[in-house]
């Protein structure tokens, strides 16, 4: 994770094309999550701690958040009724009755380090499911933008650090009163309405996150 890329001179060089068709290569890489810009510092990988066999994603973007490039997920509950905290629904501005959670598992390297809960509205939730639009090197967040008829355009994340229960410390790799990383997330359309909540348990001992912050200018 981190590898710096060869600079747009190296690149055009090597593979004998223009600069043209390298700056579109790379911007198409950075729209799949697969490499960051850091303005006056260059072009980085995204994806994999290679030496520790952690998972590090580097964030600087909404689309690097929705975005988990070399992992796979498992569908450990489609979306179903049952939800019990009005927290949620309100998040969501929509009655308690009208919520529908899904549990996903996140593996790396065969080995899950990631637990989370999505949380949608029913019609987006029963959609994203009966189209069979979210796979399972995608996030369900994606898949959902596409029935969108505005494109999701913010975000916002608490990150707490909590201990791991006992009902979903082997769903991650760890035993139960273990430290995880809890991260709560709220996705709004370029309207300002809420799309989906997540909540997701994280084991440290298998992910890190790192973000790179810029000053504005």
């Amino acid at each position: 994770m981190g590898d710096k890329l060869p600079t747009e001179d190296q690149l055009r060089q090597s593979f004998g094309v223009s600069r043209h068709t390298i700056r579109q290569a790379i911007g198409h890489l950075v729209e799949e999550g697969m490499v960051h810009r850091v303005q006056g510092s260059g072009t980085y990988l995204i994806g994999h701690e290679t030496n520790s066999g952690r998972y590090q994603r580097a964030i600087g973007s909404l689309d690097e958040i929705m975005s988990w490039p070399g992992t796979t997920t498992r569908l450990l509950e489609p979306f179903r009724r049952g939800v019990s905290e009005p927290a949620i629904a309100r998040h969501l501005g929509a009655d308690i009755s009208d919520v529908r959670c899904a549990l996903v598992q996140r593996c790396y390297n065969h080995a899950p380090f990631a637990l989370t809960r999505h949380y949608m509205v029913s019609s987006l939730a029963d959609n994203v499911i009966e189209r069979g639009l979210w796979e399972t090197d995608s996030t369900i967040i994606q898949s959902a933008e596409r029935l969108l008829p505005e494109s999701i355009v913010s975000a916002t994340q608490n990150i707490h650090a909590t201990q791991a229960e006992e009902a979903e410390s082997e769903l991650i790799g760890c035993s139960a009163g273990d430290a995880v990383l809890l991260i709560e997330r709220l996705y709004h359309d370029a309207g300002g309405r809420p799309v989906e909540f997540t909540t997701s348990r994280l084991n440290p001992r298998r992910y890190s996150y790192r973000m790179d912050l810029r000053r504005r200018r």
